[in-house]
């Protein structure tokens, strides 16, 4: 028993090694440094960016920086990533049951103009490699699902599983982002014990049907023909935050059609197996569920 203890706590600390190593690596090629923040001024700054970033009204406060201060104080997580002195994201998480063995990353932010150097990737990846050395298993989050470049990263090139699809979760909300339209989101849970990266690889499986397509950035629903079909594609809009600026009133169907779509199909025991950059989600029935339609 004591034996395989150690051999268990062995792997635990290669893991979390190996973790840190590769959450440095991408540090340095997205030309930032990142580390937990402590302290009044520091969290005044974290909130202040994250307001900025959430476009939210008059520059009020997304998450209070007292809070912050108290999330960090209670040991849970509250990083940022400098460019320079310059701090140009925030991630912040909180623990929740099973104690100390899971963290709810519940916002991350990278300011414009850093989102695609790789900066929220390697601040992910210090939150993984944070959550390994003090022994937690498993992170959660939500993301808007109709965001496909949150999707892909999410998914694909994390390897979270979509656990379920959340109905305007956090009821309305006043930010520039997001004002005007159900808070609907996807619950994702991140194995960290495993090997980052796409739980199956993307296009081994073709989809035998497709349940939500795209004509003229006009939504469609097609449920009825699933058929017996085992693996579905659900598709979206490859940009729908441009989308919500330049054709407002499409943009705003396609948050029922995709509720409509993915909801019910989760509700049914279909599990989320991938998404393509080119803009879908991968389902396939449950065994249990493929065997219930013979």
């Amino acid at each position: 028993m004591i034996s395989g203890l150690l051999t268990s706590e062995a792997s635990r600390d290669k893991i979390a090694s190996l973790a840190e190593a590769e959450a440095d690596a991408l540090a340095v090629a997205s030309g930032v440094s990142v580390r937990t923040l402590h302290g009044p001024a520091e969290m005044e700054l974290a909130s202040a960016l994250l307001a900025t970033i959430w476009k939210a009204e008059g520059n009020e406060p997304h998450i209070d920086p007292g809070l912050l201060v108290a999330l960090a104080h209670a040991h849970n997580y509250v990083a940022g990533a400098y460019r320079g002195a310059d701090l140009v994201a925030v991630c912040v998480g909180f623990f929740h049951p099973p104690p100390d063995r899971a963290l709810h990353s519940h916002i991350a932010g990278v300011v414009g103009g850093s989102d695609g150097a790789g900066v929220g990737k390697a601040l992910k990846h210090h939150e993984r490699a944070w959550c390994l050395r003090r022994g937690t298993n498993t992170m959660t989050w939500t993301f808007d699902p109709l965001i496909a470049r949150n999707a892909y990263f999410n998914i694909h090139r994390l390897g979270t599983a979509a656990m379920e699809y959340l109905p305007n979760f956090y009821g309305e909300m006043t930010d520039s982002i997001n004002r005007g339209q159900d808070s609907d989101r996807m619950l994702l849970v991140w194995d960290l014990l495993r090997e980052p990266g796409a739980r199956i690889a993307a296009g081994t499986s073709e989809p035998e049907a497709c349940v939500l397509y795209n004509e003229d950035g006009v939504p469609r629903l097609s449920l009825d023909s699933l058929g017996s079909a085992q693996r579905v594609r659900v598709e979206i809009p490859s940009d729908i935050e441009t989308m919500r600026i330049e054709h407002p009133d499409r943009a705003a169907r396609w948050r029922p059609a995709l509720r409509d779509a993915l909801a019910t199909l989760m509700n049914d025991g279909w599990q989320v197996t991938d998404f393509a950059r080119r803009g879908h989600y991968s389902l396939e029935r449950t065994p249990t569920r493929a065997h219930s339609q013979h």
